[in-house]
């Protein structure tokens, strides 16, 4: 081929570059004639000369010609215009120049409309070096044309098909149907044998053939294959760089080796990558000839590749948010087992299951380790299919991942074996494998406050699988979960035996405190009755002297008298009280109900407070709604509105203390209310204990027992009614009695 323009100053005159003529003449004179008048004009050339058809033929498959010199009229009858179609038909793009004895204008304008270059007259050859130099001119400027014609069409043809794939990458199509589409456009645009697309297997963690263009021959045999290659280049691929190969017959020993084994001759492998990440690569395959990958082929394949990369980053971005999200629904459902019951069992269970259908392996488990032994405690399979390991029981030594054999010590990382293949295992641990088909492993330690438990335990048993770091991390936070749960387990366990331990305390102190009260209460009585008697005996003698029937007392005697009567009244009253009050907790207290008017009863009890009331100044009213009855015991009920009108007379200086009573439903309501001292808060939860006084103390202005309010409770509520109390300090206090309007059982 003839060099291009710009390669030489003068396409006639580079010694570097002689030019290579071919001569087409029948005549050798003239011939001669030719070659002198290039040599006359100090052209370099080398030439050879060719006398018919027949040798023009062969002498254009020997080496490249930058132009052809012809004579119009050959032998046997041949012209000018048999050399041009042989040119045409090789496709030789070089000037064809007549030299001619003579040639009409007409003819002149004939060959040229046929294609010849240009002509020289044989009685002009003086004119051929110019004729030679300006058609060698026109020719190499035609190529660039054309060249930088091809260019453009190339470079919007790429545009084009780049468009085409940022466009469908940008549409409705979803990701596997967008590279699928850019291979298919690839094959058809770039006229390839192949165009497959290797990306990272996240099990296996090796590049495999995913998309093979639809054009392919034999396509469903390339799928999902390795490509040694590929795996080879990594290193370079990782970093953006291309691979490009033009002839494989000609690559390194290696790189020969692979391309004759998959039928390749060229190939162009553009690694995709986006954001220092590396996806894996596009792959384009020659297998009929060889292929000079141009700079705007590899330039256009980059750019492909880069909206490829950014496709598969965002796909995986989504599918990674999509999983973050799968995880997080995941523990919540494990944290909903955890508070939904107490029993561990329960809960255990329920996180295998849910991590076993989560990670989509064949198997999972929670072991235990006690002592040297291993034991399966729950289980989860994905089909019955696979060999169960539940209740299995495995020496600790012969258990992968738990002892480290150099420390002694328990493992506190995950381990993580992708296959068993990689493995030296010992011959029990290799008839464990054996039985239970395992394939590759995921196991997390299960600590309980710093203590080994044991862990939780992942399997394949059909194909070898990788755990991504992600995976790992959720596992961990997985076991954390049924750490909890077990530590819940364990404390509610430990919890039920302290309080059944403590209810059984509580027991024998409960029957301890009841005998206990029931023998103060029989004491109480019985000695209620023996003093009594001693007591009739003062209080008779001591009323009999006060009537001075057995003579006349001076003053000091009468008062004598009179305190120890009335200090026996106070006693004999006390001892009543502590009667009345251990005969109801000893339950030996039965009342005597009865049909009574209640108006009648409220007035005697008034009437016999009035003297009381009038010696401290104090008005005594009532309010008592007409005809009402009341099932009760009459002395019973009479004891309990006495003691608190008394009560509320001792506490009132001054002002009213009112009796009012009233129905409310089924239940009568008995009110005493005064404008007395009052009571402070602190003081109402113990109002009503035995022996409680507001005041206490050897200097208290208040005398009394303590047992009033205690005891006219226990009666209210004999009689299935209560006894509250409201006050104020300083304003007074207002006490409720309640009683039912039916008969109490």
């Amino acid at each position: 081929m003839s060099q291009p323009l710009q390669s030489f100053g003068s396409p006639l005159r580079s010694a570097a570059h002689p030019l290579q003529l071919l001569i087409v003449e029948d005549t050798p004179e003239d011939a001669e004639l030719v070659v002198l008048a290039l040599e006359t004009a100090a052209v370099a050339f080398e030439y050879r000369v060719v006398e018919g058809l027949s040798q023009l033929a062969i002498a254009l498959r020997e080496r490249p010609w930058d132009a052809i010199l012809s004579d119009f009229r050959l032998t046997a009858g041949a012209t000018a215009y048999q050399v041009l179609q042989q040119l045409q038909q090789i496709e030789l793009d070089v000037p064809l120049i007549l030299v001619t004895g003579t040639l009409g204008e007409e003819a002149a304008v004939d060959c040229i409309k046929a294609g010849i270059t240009d002509y020289v007259l044989k009685d002009r050859l003086f004119r051929l070096p110019l004729v030679l130099e300006r058609s060698l001119r026109e020719f190499a400027l035609q190529r660039q044309q054309r060249a930088a014609m091809q260019k453009i069409q190339q470079q919007a043809t790429r545009e084009s098909l780049v468009n085409r794939i940022v466009q469908s990458m940008r549409g409705p199509l979803i990701f596997e149907e967008v590279l699928q589409a850019t291979i298919d456009r690839l094959h058809d645009a770039l006229g390839l044998s192949r165009c497959i697309i290797f990306l990272m297997d996240a099990t296996s963690q090796r590049l495999s053939s995913r998309y093979i263009s639809q054009q392919t021959v034999g396509r469903e045999a390339y799928f999902g294959l390795a490509c040694p290659l590929v795996e080879e280049l990594t290193a370079t691929l990782a970093q953006g760089q291309p691979f490009c190969l033009p002839n494989a017959a000609a690559a390194e020993p290696t790189v020969r080796a692979f391309a004759v084994a998959a039928g390749i001759r060229a190939m162009l492998l553009t690694p995709l990558v986006y954001r220092c990440q590396y996806f894996g690569g596009i792959c384009l395959h020659q297998c009929d000839r060889d292929r000079d990958w141009t700079e705007e082929e590899v330039a256009m394949m980059r750019a492909i590749a880069d909206q490829c990369a950014i496709a598969i980053y965002q796909t995986h971005l989504f599918e990674h948010l999509q999983q973050q999200a799968q995880r997080e629904q995941l523990l919540n459902q494990i944290g909903r087992t955890l508070n939904s019951s107490l029993d561990p069992d329960f809960i255990l269970q329920g996180i295998v299951n849910l991590t076993g259908a989560y990670f989509n392996v064949d198997r999972a488990f929670i072991f235990a380790v006690a002592t040297d032994q291993v034991r399966i405690t729950h289980e989860w399979r994905a089909t019955s299919q696979v060999v169960p390991m539940l209740h299995k029981q495995v020496l600790v030594s012969d258990w992968l991942g738990i002892i480290d054999s150099d420390t002694g010590e328990y493992f506190t990382q995950p381990i993580h074996v992708p296959n068993n293949a990689a493995l030296a295992l010992n011959a029990a641990q290799l008839a464990c494998l054996a039985e239970t088909q395992r394939q590759s492993l995921l196991s997390v330690p299960i600590f309980i406050r710093d203590q080994f438990f044991g862990g939780i335990e992942l399997h394949t048993t059909t194909a070898p699988r990788y755990f991504n770091a992600d995976e790992i991390t959720l596992l961990q936070r997985i076991a954390d979960q049924a750490a909890i749960a077990l530590y819940n387990a364990q404390s509610y366990e430990r919890l039920e035996e302290l309080v059944q331990a403590r209810t059984q305390e509580l027991e024998a102190e409960k029957l301890l405190s009841e005998a206990a009260n029931r023998a103060k209460s029989e004491f109480l009585a019985n000695m209620s009755h023996e003093l009594r008697t001693p007591l009739t005996s003062i209080l008779g003698f001591s009323s009999v002297l006060l009537k001075q029937v057995f003579g006349d007392l001076n003053e000091k005697q009468v008062q004598y008298l009179d305190n120890i009567y009335s200090s026996g009244e106070h006693l004999l009253a006390l001892i009543n009280d502590l009667l009345d009050l251990s005969k109801i907790e000893a339950g030996r207290e039965e009342l005597r109900v009865e049909a009574i008017a209640v108006g009648e009863l409220c007035e005697a009890c008034l009437m016999a407070m009035q003297p009381q009331a009038s010696a401290k100044g104090l008005r005594l009213t009532h309010a008592i709604a007409p005809e009402l009855s009341l099932p009760c015991d009459r002395r019973r009920l009479k004891q309990v509105l006495l003691n608190l009108l008394s009560n509320a007379i001792k506490f009132t200086d001054q002002g009213t203390v009112s009796l009012r009573v009233q129905s409310e439903g089924d239940r009568l309501l008995f009110m005493v209310c005064d404008t007395g001292i009052g009571i402070a808060p602190a003081d109402l939860p113990n109002l009503f204990q035995p022996f409680h006084q507001v005041q206490s103390g050897l200097d208290r202005k208040y005398q009394g027992t303590g047992l009033g309010l205690a005891l006219a409770r226990k009666l209210a509520q004999l009689h299935g009614g209560n006894i509250t109390v409201t006050s104020t300090v300083g304003q007074g206090s207002c006490f409720r009695l309640e009683l039912p309007l039916t008969p109490p059982d």
